[in-house]
């Protein structure tokens, strides 16, 4: 009985009908559709090139973005019109889902294809060539500090920099290129795995290609990209481990889960989390015997509770005994994000603004709003069918049930996470969690979408049924937009010119050169401080170690500080002495250009230290650190100062000298205008 109702929707036919159909498929007309796809595929990438091109070298035109979908509507369309097809053989409609995952890739690898250019994607550099420098893993990352205790992807990529010679870049194109196939092809292999049939399965992972996450956020190098694909592939094992009756077979599959699920574990925290979450979902389905009441069902439950079980303690001992920050770094995108919402909720609190600085044209912005509205109606549809098909009996209790029933409420946790969107801190979350929250909602959409493709199939009069296919491609074409829109904005999807406060579009050759003289001067490893955008080069290509600036360290305050007024805290002065901070580096444009990210060090400075009425909060309060005696300037450029910091050694501690009691003579001595004092 297993996929019975998806089978029975899904227009397969008897061998002999197969056979007659095709027949009448000459092959000049099978080299023409080939010729056609081919000239597609190339006209695609010729019109996102071309996008890309416009963007690279204009401010405000947003032509780019007509042409970008203009070419990715070339790219994927022919294709999913072929996938699609009833007509499509097995072996061709494989092949096919082969080519639209590759093609998929082509946004982010015309992006960036020679080195990084997103936040993450330089951590994550730092990280791999720490890997192949000092030939040990857990190297401390001074971008993003959490990064350093989940190494898959860095091991990974560095193994493949040993076995080939490539580049660190060119070797994480390489695994990026596979690993977003595999994930693409996972979600088929795990509609299959659920009982699906080829096409479902297939429609399945071209829905799945929609969420706003797949054709920019995860195709960049970082380690949800990996965490990710073997998530997928953990539940496809899991799923075949629970269904395979006792045998080799069975044993086979829960190894293949345990290890999957192992190296999930080590490779990304919210994929992990998210993992063991998934499988629990599923072993209470399997649990409930008026749902998956069938012979075997209760060694199924046992199987799928000693996964979920075994997977659980494998991240709770990773998070215990590697990585202990894992929890304190994930809480605020759910409990500040909870809290925000109540606030917005209640009215006692502004909402973030959607699209409030975006590059994106009017009408690629209203397609984001239409794609929950398409998901809703899609997961409606699928729900009616499924509800339909358990009521006349064609899928009775059994694992079928019970799997799909679970990854239907996965799917439906999509729509109250979108609410999150509207909070600064709950945003960030919303947007992760809807790359696993879609593996669920296109289970529960596809067998509705080929119900909608065989209905139109079997309107009598052609020219209806072109225009239904028509409607439908278009609406495709739509949730294809508004999905990408709803992710990444187009300062992170489009090169152009510079832009301060972009991270993508902060690296200039000024920067680049600055950080090469300064390691080829003064080496690497040098502890630095720095704001975050001319961090990203110096932590990644320049090997120095940026002190990550928190309310521990709150070296904004350096720059906070007005001319001849007292730093504070007090405290920092003596914290940069102890951390041996060697350096400090300052972007002159920090006084008169607002970022376009909104924040200077990280995405938790204090209100003090954002912008103010639109102006910078540090106009007129660089020129003082030319003045201050334990600063020496070693470095000019147009936008940069470099200083060297030379703070003296204290027995007893830095103190802030009282405004009214002038240090005496020869028992003080006097630093940066009376403010900073040394006792002996």
């Amino acid at each position: 009985m297993t996929g019975i109702l998806y089978r029975s929707v899904s227009g397969t036919t008897s061998p002999r009908q197969r056979s007659g159909r095709h027949s009448r498929l000459r092959w000049p007309y099978v080299v023409a559709i080939a010729l056609c796809v081919a000239w597609c595929e190339l006209a695609g990438i010729a019109a996102v090139v071309h996008a890309y091109n416009i963007a690279q070298t204009t401010l405000t035109s947003t032509s780019e973005f007509a042409w970008f979908w203009i070419g990715m509507f070339l790219l994927e369309l022919p294709l999913v019109g072929l996938i699609a097809s009833r007509t499509t053989l097995q072996a061709v409609r494989n092949a096919l889902l082969i080519i639209y995952g590759l093609v998929s890739y082509a946004p982010k690898l015309l992006r960036n294809p020679t080195s990084p250019v997103y936040h993450d994607e330089f951590a994550h550099w730092r990280a791999t060539y720490d890997i192949l420098t000092t030939g040990k893993l857990f190297q401390a990352d001074p971008i993003i500090p959490i990064v350093a205790q989940y190494p898959g992807l860095h091991a990974a990529t560095a193994a493949l920099v040993h076995a080939t010679g490539l580049t660190i870049w060119q070797a994480a194109t390489v695994l990026l290129i596979v690993l977003h196939l595999t994930l693409f092809l996972g979600i088929a292999a795990l509609a299959q795995a659920l009982g699906f049939s080829d096409r479902i399965a297939a429609i399945t992972a071209i829905l799945y290609s929609l969420n706003s996450s797949f054709l920019y956020f995860d195709t960049q190098y970082a380690y949800e990209s990996m965490g990710l694909t073997l998530a997928v592939w953990a539940l496809v094992a899991y799923v075949r481990a629970i269904r395979s009756p006792p045998g080799s077979g069975r044993a086979a599959w829960v190894i293949l889960t345990a290890v999957l699920a192992v190296g999930t574990v080590i490779t990304h925290h919210l994929s992990a989390f998210t993992l063991v979450l998934i499988m629990a979902l599923v072993s209470v389905a399997m649990s409930i015997p008026w749902l998956a009441r069938k012979d075997g069902w209760i060694r199924a439950a046992a199987t799928a509770w000693g996964l979920t079980l075994a997977t659980a303690l494998a991240m709770g001992a990773w998070f215990v005994f590697v990585a202990p920050s894992t929890w304190s770094y994930l809480s605020p995108f759910l409990g500040q994000g909870l809290s925000e919402l109540m606030e917005v909720v209640q009215g006692s609190g502004g909402g973030r603004q959607l699209f409030g600085a975006s590059l994106s044209p009017w009408w690629e912005q209203k397609t984001a709003y239409l794609v929950p509205v398409f998901a809703l109606g899609l997961a409606l549809g699928g729900l009616l069918l499924f509800r339909a098909r358990v009521k006349d009996g064609r899928l009775p209790r059994g694992h079928s049930r019970a799997l799909l029933s679970a990854f239907s409420i996965l799917g439906i946790v999509y729509f109250p996470s979108t609410a999150f969107i509207l909070t600064p801190q709950g945003a960030e979350g919303a947007r992760r969690s809807w790359a696993f929250t879609w593996i669920g909602l296109t289970v529960l959409a596809a067998p509705a979408v080929v119900w909608l493709l065989d209905w139109v199939g079997r309107t009598g009069v052609r020219w209806k049924r072109i225009s239904l296919r028509s409607a439908l491609m278009a609406a495709l074409a739509v949730a294809l937009v508004g999905g990408t829109a709803a992710g990444l904005d187009g300062y992170y999807r489009f090169p152009g010119p510079f832009r301060y406060g972009s991270d993508a579009r902060s690296i200039t050759p000024e920067l680049l050169a600055t950080s090469e003289w300064f390691s080829a001067r003064y080496g690497t490893g040098n502890n630095i401080i720095t704001d975050r955008y001319t961090g990203l080069i110096f932590a990644s290509f320049g090997a120095q170690n940026t002190a990550y600036v928190s309310s521990k360290l709150p070296a904004y305050n350096l720059y906070l500080a007005a001319p001849g007024a007292p730093i504070e805290p007090p405290s920092l002065l003596v914290r940069l002495r102890t951390s041996d901070i060697n350096y400090l580096i300052v972007d002159k444009r920090m006084a008169y250009e607002l970022p376009q990210l909104g924040i200077y060090f990280t995405t938790t400075d204090p209100a003090s230290v954002l912008p103010q009425n639109g102006k910078p909060i540090f106009n007129g309060r660089l020129n003082k650190f030319d003045t201050m005696q334990w600063l020496t300037k070693v470095f000019q450029s147009d936008d940069y100062s470099i200083y060297r910091i030379k703070l003296p050694v204290a027995a007893v501690g830095y103190q802030q000298k009282p405004p009214t009691a002038p240090a005496p003579r020869g028992k003080r001595q006097k630093l940066l205008q009376g403010q900073l004092v040394v006792r002996p």
